[in-house]
């Protein structure tokens, strides 16, 4: 994941920090109109499909970034984010942490480790990549 260096859509490092910490802040406050306007015109996405859940893996728009986590609430009720660690370098960043969920069919709880990687351009992500416990989600939404 690598964005152009160089020229007005490099950003620093600290505004690629402050990119990051505003995506979770609005992820967990469950403003995903907010989230959605973080993102680039047209993004470069990556997130594993995962049977028996709705989300789109297919995503190129803030709109169709806006219907992801949408339908990931649909799902899982984010409770709480825990992170762990938080890598910068230049337009790069990949933030480690834990996601702790309720599933909304049952009620039970699932908290799962997550990275997730994003390229910035122009100060919005233009690359997104979520990687997280697909077998332990798949498990949890599966209707018994």
């Amino acid at each position: 994941m690598r964005t152009p260096q160089g020229g007005s859509g490099t950003l620093a490092r600290d505004d690629v920090t402050m990119l990051v910490e505003k995506l979770v802040a609005r992820w967990a406050a469950k403003d995903t109109a907010a989230v959605s306007k973080l993102f680039a015109d047209r993004v470069r996405w990556w997130t594993a499909a995962v049977p028996g859940v709705p989300w789109p893996t297919r995503v190129r728009t803030p709109r169709e970034v806006e219907s992801f986590f949408l339908a990931f609430r649909s799902t899982l009720e984010l409770t709480g984010v825990t992170t762990h660690g938080l890598v910068v370098d230049r337009s790069d960043a990949v933030l480690m942490g834990r996601l702790h969920t309720r599933v909304q069919a049952t009620g039970a709880t699932l908290s799962f480790d997550f990275a997730m990687a994003v390229s910035a351009h122009a100060g919005r992500i233009a690359e997104f990549r979520l990687y997280a416990d697909t077998l332990a989600i798949a498990r949890a939404v599966a209707v018994r």
